[in-house]
């Protein structure tokens, strides 16, 4: 038990600085690394990336990015991960609403979860982060209001605001 907990903490802390880690820390591309996952499998990409700390990062700032290829891979990779894992796909995932809300919940049930994705995604952040990203959220998910994605869009946004003191 507590090795698995150092991992969480690790995984965490990984995807946690991904805002420090190289863009360009010689992660494949998308696309090849879909077309890996189609001829290896994707545990043993998700295995490769993850032995490698900066690519692994790498990966979770891509993904953050709501590029679709990106959100395919981590869509691709989620049922393969370990709950350290699986943690920081899903962070990664959750850092994309504010950048594309409709592509991120098109991903709810394909994969991830609104209670994964539709949270705070953030281990004691700096002072006013957490508020920033919700602002960012809500108004991002607010404009999916009258689309087929409105009614997951009320839910994600419930779980995203931050408990009021």
């Amino acid at each position: 038990m507590r090795f698995h907990a150092r991992l969480v903490v690790a995984s965490l802390l990984a995807c946690g600085a991904v805002a420090q880690a190289d863009p360009q820390a010689s992660l494949p591309s998308a696309t090849a690394l879909l077309s890996e996952i189609e001829g290896n499998g994707p545990r043993a990409v998700l295995d490769r990336l993850w032995a490698n700390q900066h690519q692994f990062e790498a990966l979770c700032a891509a993904i953050e990015s709501a590029d679709p290829s990106w959100l395919e891979v981590a869509r691709r990779l989620r049922p393969v991960s370990d709950a350290a894992i699986s943690e920081s796909l899903d962070y990664s995932v959750a850092r994309a609403i504010p950048a594309a809300p409709a592509r991120v919940l098109g991903l709810v049930g394909r994969g991830f979860t609104i209670e994964r994705i539709c949270t705070s995604p953030f281990n004691e952040p700096e002072p006013g982060v957490a508020e920033h990203y919700e602002q960012q959220a809500l108004k991002a998910l607010s404009g999916l209001s009258g689309s087929s994605l409105s009614s997951v869009a009320e839910k994600c946004a419930a779980r995203v605001r931050l408990p009021r003191p």
